[in-house]
């Protein structure tokens, strides 16, 4: 899994715990990152979609599903400095 549906976030100090669920509803895998603390990475919020590769993370705001490639070219695939791995949080 490399990215799916945000469920939840969590604003650390310098960084920001964002957990997914995969869009396949049916597989219900859940995976979390760490993104930069920073001006894009404090606008997340469950229900957007985040995607992950080498050392960024790709955030689209609900608003934007669906568009990519529209006219405006903002808020479509934000590009966000990931920290560290994927990882799988257990259930507390």
């Amino acid at each position: 899994m490399i990215g799916g549906i945000v469920i939840g976030i969590k604003t650390l100090a310098d960084r920001v715990l964002v957990n997914c669920v995969d869009e396949n509803e049916s597989r219900n895998d859940k995976c979390s990152i760490y993104v930069e603390r920073n001006e894009q990475s404090a606008r997340i919020k469950p229900g957007d979609l985040i995607w992950w590769q080498g050392g960024f993370a790709m955030w689209t705001p609900y608003e934007k599903k669906g568009k990519a490639g529209n006219k405006e070219g903002v808020d479509c695939d934000v590009r966000i400095p990931k920290i560290g791995f994927s990882f799988s949080v257990k259930p507390t």
